[in-house]
């Protein structure tokens, strides 16, 4: 039975630009694409800072944040379970124009302050929270990228919106990726093609020189769902201690998923509709795309492939740049159409379907 391994890197493995960022007496604006290390900064912001909050979108990341730091004096919470637990509000459904005002006073009254906030994947949060976060914090820190927003209606704030509201942030980019090799990245890319930063030249020419040289991304065409299944299950039995994300884009499918692999497998499974994350993570978990946010794994597993749409992209994009060493794309009895807009040459095609 293996365990799912945390990794944080040591300062002395940081970049400048992320030494910086973390050392900085201002508040800061972080973005980057996935995998150059916003969620690092903000942990280190946070082992240095005194009554500060680490607020994560998913409770996943939270959980994987806590393990890495190993702290129980520093404070990592779900951003909604956070607003909720104070005032009894939801953060994105209900935080209007409105209630806004309302929200703050009730924080006020419960005698909510801290003296630095951080936001991490902040695009996915409403322009209100940041109206919120001001108002009962002296310092609020956001990293956020928009290519990476999974926030349903795309009601989520853009980069500029953040910006406007806290004016005085100082702008950090990050611009190396250290998790995926240049083949993971150079097919996930293409999930988002009209974000200028995702697909910047000097990006993947540095990420070409620096990381080059890993398999393609593996794209199997499969007969039906239990073809799936044999293929998850050579992927699992050839690495057996690695961690491995079976990511879904629905909570009904991480249900089914993890009850077939339970049969043979340790399994950690997590969505929303969960109330926490289980307290030992196997690992191989079965979660949602949303709910990956943040996490990283060595191995990267997206089944159901056929059902892309284009709706979906930024979801897909994020589960793709999860993955360090492998990345493996399912799709029962077609390649998916939105792969008409790839590069041919960013994968390979397995074609398993009976002739």
């Amino acid at each position: 039975m293996a365990k799912f391994q945390f990794w944080l890197p040591t300062l002395n493995d940081l970049t400048r630009k992320q030494k910086r960022a973390i050392d900085s007496n201002d508040p800061i604006f972080l973005t980057g694409v996935p995998g150059t290390g916003k969620t690092v900064v903000s942990i280190y912001r946070l082992l240095n800072s005194d009554n500060a909050l680490l607020l994560t979108y998913g409770k996943l990341l939270r959980k994987t944040i806590e393990e890495k730091i190993n702290d129980n004096s520093k404070k990592i919470m779900n951003i909604h379970k956070w607003l909720w637990d104070i005032t009894k509000t939801e953060l994105d459904t209900n935080l209007n124009d409105q209630n806004i005002l309302q929200t703050i006073n009730n924080l006020k009254v419960s005698k909510i302050k801290y003296n630095q906030i951080l936001v991490d994947e902040g695009q996915d949060l409403s322009p209100n929270s940041y109206k919120l976060f001001d108002a009962i914090s002296d310092e609020v820190s956001v990293s956020a990228d928009e290519a990476q927003m999974v926030m349903d209606k795309g009601d989520g704030a853009k980069e500029q919106d953040i910006l406007d509201i806290l004016p005085h942030l100082k702008v950090y980019e990050l611009d190396e990726i250290f998790r995926s090799t240049y083949e993971m990245y150079n097919f996930a890319r293409y999930f988002v093609p009209y974000n200028t930063r995702a697909n910047s030249e000097n990006l993947l020419q540095r990420l070409q020189r620096d990381n080059s040289g890993a398999d393609k991304p593996y794209v199997y065409l499969l007969n039906d769902l239990n073809d799936t299944f044999e293929v998850m299950q050579d992927i699992i039995d050839d690495n057996p201690t690695d961690n491995i994300g079976i990511l879904l884009p629905s909570i009904s499918e991480v249900e089914t998923y993890t009850k077939k692999l339970s049969d043979d497998y340790d399994v950690s499974s997590y969505h929303s509709g969960y109330s926490d994350v289980p307290e030992m993570l196997h690992n191989i978990i079965v979660t949602t795309l949303k709910s990956a946010k943040g996490i990283e794994f060595d191995i990267v597993i997206l089944p159901q492939a056929q059902n892309i749409t284009d709706k979906m992209n930024e979801e897909y994009f994020v589960g793709a740049t999860r993955a360090k060493s492998e990345l493996h794309i399912l799709s029962i009895q077609k390649e998916p159409e939105i792969f008409d807009k790839f590069d041919k040459n960013s994968y390979k095609i397995i074609n398993r379907l009976e002739k």
